[in-house]
């Protein structure tokens, strides 16, 4: 075999070989990071119930995704809803999540998401729970608003996504924790829904991308030196 490689072309190809097979080799590593990451939060998840205090005074990154419970009041005045169509395996159901500020009995304020209630469901005639109550659920982070967000109500407190801070602004209060008790033992009408964190796991699928297009980039440059007679096979 003979191989008079192009110098410029060659040099390009390697650097263009060398990202490429970099970013796949990254993205295995990010799958791996992901999954660690989906262990442990299952692992949080799965722990016994404990007090909210508790829970929070290991911090905000250790208390995200633990099981707790809370003692304390709803402030039903203060309440927000948060969009969430649901399919449930048939047509698509309109509805929101209920966000309800809850005043804890050893002091602060917390956001507790108590469920989802159908759209032409009346939202004054939810059933409220009176008085001290307690509270179980699991502790979600924040969200952030996306690029396509749509802009929320902070009036007529509706929102898209269950941004703490924002809700917090609208409802006037000063929270705690950022973190949002996601109830999972129904509170008057709204409904708990079934936790699903949803964690994108795409690496595998980016890294063999990226894999295939080295692959196919090494290809093209050498039938191009073939097609002009600069590589030859010896017979």
């Amino acid at each position: 075999m003979t191989f008079r490689p192009l110098p410029v072309l060659t040099t390009l190809t390697l650097v263009s070989l060398a990202i490429l097979i970099a970013l796949g080799v990254w993205q295995l590593q990010r799958r791996e990071e992901k999954h660690a990451l989906i262990a442990q939060i299952e692992t949080r998840s799965k722990s016994p119930p404990a007090p909210i205090e508790i829970v929070l005074a290991a911090g905000e990154t250790f208390a995200a995704h633990r099981q707790a419970t809370a003692q304390g009041t709803f402030d039903h005045t203060k309440e927000v809803y948060v969009y969430a169509p649901r399919a449930d395996g048939g047509p698509t159901r309109q509805g929101s999540k209920v966000v309800t500020p809850f005043a804890l009995s050893a002091g602060g304020t917390i956001l507790v998401d108590r469920g989802w209630v159908e759209d032409d469901s009346p939202l004054v005639g939810i059933p409220e729970p009176d008085g001290e109550v307690a509270v179980q659920g699991v502790l979600r982070p924040s969200s952030s608003p996306g690029t396509f967000t749509p802009p929320s109500d902070p009036v007529e407190r509706r929102f898209f996504i269950r941004d703490s801070a924002a809700i917090a602004k609208a409802a006037g209060v000063d929270l705690r924790t950022a973190l949002i008790l996601e109830a999972t033992v129904r509170l008057g009408r709204p409904e708990p829904l079934k936790q699903s964190l949803n964690i994108p796991d795409n690496h595998l699928n980016y890294a063999l991308t990226w894999f295939s297009l080295a692959l196919v980039l090494l290809v093209i440059y050498l039938r191009y030196h073939y097609l002009r007679g600069r590589l030859k096979f010896s017979r």
